[in-house]
């Protein structure tokens, strides 16, 4: 049997009643693990590779139930991502592509949310191991799997209800596929779950003043992407995510939140010069069970190759 949503009196702060209808107030809170088309691409033996990741994301709508809510929520968020990568060969198909990644921001909520005030951080320390098989190496046939650890590591105040830190340790496995399906044009097939560990700190996120405990169920997604190459240095693609699960427990108390969201991407990459790609992608959800709704994102890659 499900737990009734809490609810909280109306003399609690604004924090508390976004998430008793089930919205997570970090945009790194139970979000999937956001791949590009053409990231499980084999790279070069003994390659290293600096990525840096720009992100803009505008919310303008808050969503129970697959219902919008009555009000007017914002939440801006701006987050870069700081990326290394190394590429160790392992035999003529396996390669294995140890790697560090930082993330970093500021959010900016207005609206209804304007008492939440703004916040500027680090977020948590992921470290990542991307294995590739070379089904079919000269046509680029790859099958990939990608086990990352979430360290709790970043900025967090439990005081506050926005955080760029979880608090909370975290494991992802994801897999991917990759292959030609006709001369100029690619699929790329990714699917993951993420498994959280508890936030025993987690107070005003959580609608409370003192510090309660915040566990959550898996969270899994799949993305799919078509690519159209029609040369070496260009690219453009579109994608469809959907994320599903992540079912928050506060001291034991379910909030019938759990993720339903669906995306739609559309990508554009040129290489500007040989080791240097540029990339950009624009997606917005088109479908929230719970939580924010993201208006508008625009992702901004660049890929230095040494």
């Amino acid at each position: 049997m499900k737990t009734q949503p809490r609810h909280f009196p109306s003399s609690l702060s604004v924090t508390a009643f976004l998430f008793a209808a089930g919205t997570f107030l970090s945009p790194m809170t139970a979000s999937a693990i956001d791949v590009e088309a053409g990231d499980y691409t084999a790279l070069p033996d003994g390659a290293n590779a600096f990525v840096v990741y720009g992100q803009y994301a505008r919310r303008n709508a808050n969503y129970a139930g697959g219902n919008k809510l009555p009000g007017s929520p914002r939440l801006e968020s701006e987050v870069g991502i700081a990326r290394y990568l190394h590429v160790l060969r392992l035999d003529d198909r396996w390669t294995v592509d140890p790697q560090v990644l930082l993330p970093f921001g500021h959010l900016k909520p207005s609206g209804d949310l304007s008492p939440l005030g703004s916040v500027s951080g680090v977020g948590d320390l992921i470290l990542a191991t991307a294995f590739k098989y070379k089904i079919d190496p000269a046509a680029g046939e790859v099958f990939g799997v990608t086990p990352y650890l979430y360290l709790p590591t970043g900025s967090y105040d439990a005081n506050k209800a926005l955080n760029l830190g979880e608090n909370r340790w975290k494991f992802a496995l994801q897999s991917a596929y990759t292959r030609p399906l006709a001369p100029k044009w690619r699929m790329d097939a990714v699917g993951d779950v993420t498994f959280f560990g508890k936030n025993t700190e987690c107070g005003a996120a959580c609608g409370s003043t003192t510090n309660t405990t915040l566990k959550q169920s898996a969270l899994y997604s799949g993305q799919l992407y078509l690519r159209y190459e029609p040369s070496a240095s260009w690219s453009t693609a579109i994608g469809v995510t959907h994320a599903w699960g992540a079912e928050s427990r506060v001291d034991g108390v379910s909030l019938n939140d759990r993720t339903g969201t669906t995306a739609v991407k559309l990508t554009a990459s040129t290489f500007v010069a040989p080791n240097l790609q540029l990339m950009g992608t624009v997606s917005r959800d088109v479908q929230v069970h719970n939580g924010l709704r993201e208006q508008a994102r625009l992702n901004l890659r660049a890929f230095y190759l040494f």
